[in-house]
């Protein structure tokens, strides 16, 4: 009775832990595509303003990599029922766990240095005065990101009069997305009469953004180290197990 409950705990910690680690490689997997996507997005402030924070998405990418090849060494590990994989899949993860923490401190101080230079940024992109060659080059840049963002002006669309100027056409959806100049026209009249454009600032939607992305990120971060220390936990009983019944089983082939 004793050994069939040892045969049934041993089993259910083997199935937990390689069904962690298949969470942990599914994390990674999805972690390494949120920050692909992220150093993209912040390629668009400009190197200057963004290099610290793509040194940390490149670093959450290799991460990520290593915590892919951990994971799938754990699964080889359990199903080969090896206690010196299982040992070294320790080490490795007692390894991870410190580089995830060296990592998610380096990109949320990174984080919050960038949010400074891009309000910097920002407001030093809409206000500066600009030449006739650089005017279509900047009216396209504001013009993507009032797309992209769903927001107008830099602090919301009276900035458009206050400065002399009209309502950005990117600041109405319906407008901007039109295929025909002439639809264009009728819509962003339409829009600047209802009042339907964006009502938010692209600072304050921008910042939004780059916190959410940040708040995912550690989020993530977080549930990979707690996954982390649970494979630790759970490898260590499944190699111990497995050892003591190689002892086992060395003591009674001697008799």
């Amino acid at each position: 009775m004793m050994y069939q409950m040892s045969e049934f705990g041993h089993g259910c910690t083997r199935g937990l832990l390689l069904t962690l680690n298949i969470l942990c490689i599914v994390t990674a997997v999805f972690i390494f595509g949120f920050a692909v996507v992220d150093t993209r997005i912040l390629h668009q402030y400009g190197e200057v303003e963004a290099a610290g924070t793509l040194v940390g998405d490149l670093l959450i990418i290799g991460t990520c990599v290593f915590l892919f090849v951990v994971a799938v060494f754990g699964c080889f590990g359990v199903l080969r029922n090896s206690v010196k994989f299982l040992y070294l899949y320790i080490g490795f993860l007692m390894i991870l766990v410190v580089l995830e923490l060296m990592v998610a401190i380096y990109v949320a101080l990174q984080r919050f240095g960038l949010e400074y230079k891009i309000m910097d940024y920002l407001r030093e992109g809409f206000y500066r005065n600009v030449t006739d060659d650089d005017a279509l080059q900047h009216q396209q840049h504001w013009e993507s990101l009032q797309a992209n963002y769903e927001c107008c002006g830099l602090n919301g669309p009276e900035d458009y009069p206050a400065l002399g100027e009209p309502i950005s056409l990117s600041c109405c959806p319906r407008a901007h997305r039109a295929r025909t100049e002439f639809a264009q026209n009728q819509l962003y009249r339409s829009c600047l009469t209802s009042g339907s454009y964006y009502s938010e600032g692209c600072e304050d939607a921008i910042l939004y953004a780059l916190r959410d992305s940040a708040d995912c990120m550690i989020g993530i971060a977080t549930m990979g180290f707690w996954f982390e220390i649970t494979g630790i936990v759970l490898a260590t009983l499944v190699a111990n197990n497995l050892k003591n019944r190689v002892q086992v089983y060395k003591e009674t082939t001697k008799y």
